[in-house]
């Protein structure tokens, strides 16, 4: 199966509701997140605004449906400036710095297995629970739209 995408034509018009939403999401993220200089705490609040938005995005997507300009200002701008998985790296790194390791560290066989656990660990937390509730809020949103 070969899936092809048809270019199109980058509408510039919408480009300021895409900034102005940006603005709005960016900011109600760090209302969520400031404060916390706690990496154990700073952690799960991105990925709490992360999952939350990805299941708000759905709910928008599967609700607006073809209409552009409500899809720029709340998708991509709003929900878009509200989740961040660029926040997420530093967040994580902070974290790490912090771990006390314990048998862990006892040898590089078993820091490698941390590691590999923590990835695992990871994947399915930062993908598979966004993409699930992403998925739940597309499927609400079609049906308040009032399609299949």
């Amino acid at each position: 199966m070969t899936v092809r995408f048809r270019p199109r034509p980058v509408r510039w018009g919408l480009l300021p509701l895409v900034v102005a939403g940006g603005a709005i999401g960016v900011a109600a993220r760090y209302g969520a997140t400031a404060g916390n200089d706690d990496p154990l705490l700073g952690l799960p609040m991105i990925m709490l605004v992360n999952v939350l938005g990805s299941g708000l995005l759905g709910l928008v997507v599967g609700w607006a449906g073809d209409r552009p300009r409500t899809r720029a200002f709340l998708g991509t701008g709003v929900l878009g400036g509200f989740t961040s998985y660029s926040a997420l790296a530093p967040a994580m790194a902070l974290l790490a710095g912090d771990l006390d390791l314990g048998v862990f560290a006892t040898s590089p066989l078993s820091a490698t297995a941390f590691a590999l656990l923590l990835l695992i660990g990871a994947v399915m937390a930062l993908v598979a629970l966004p993409v699930a509730v992403a998925a739940v809020g597309y499927a609400l949103g079609a049906r308040i739209a009032g399609r299949p």
